[in-house]
């Protein structure tokens, strides 16, 4: 009996909860539409542009006394190899144009000792994903 009235009590509650429930009807003359146009948000951080420190006659005066160098390119003639320097230059990476046997090379880095050159070149073939970056031993 026990089953009996625990189950009418079930199946009581189950219908009771099954009826529809009236909803309250919006009026639309309450309501009120309001367009707004998004923002988009500025960054918070622009990066500024990167610009060489120091005038090309500083940079080729130091680099005099380097022997080990990293080349960017080699040109033919002067004028395509200056144009790759004033690039370079724009972008930050302070560099010269050095002349060695007829050819005419961009060099974005100098150094005294070979092994710290090897580094920087291994690391700024990384960065830039340049595998053409080559090390030149020269004294002037």
């Amino acid at each position: 009996m026990t089953k009996f009235n625990f189950l009418f009590a079930l199946l009581l509650l189950f219908s009771f909860s099954c009826k529809e429930k009236s909803t309250t009807p919006v009026k639309k003359k309450n309501t009120t539409v309001k367009k707004v146009k998004r923002q988009k948000p500025k960054p918070s951080h622009v990066p500024k542009k990167r610009t060489a420190k120091l005038s090309k006659k500083e940079i080729l005066e130091a680099r005099k006394v380097f022997q080990y160098h990293i080349i960017a390119a080699s040109y033919k003639y002067k004028s395509s190899a200056e144009k790759l320097q004033k690039e370079l230059y724009q972008r930050g990476y302070p560099s010269i144009v050095l002349k060695q046997k007829g050819k005419f090379r961009v060099v974005l880095q100098s150094f005294m000792n070979k092994d710290l050159a090897l580094i920087e070149l291994d690391r700024l073939r990384q960065i830039n994903k340049k595998k053409n970056l080559w090390l030149l031993h020269y004294q002037q």
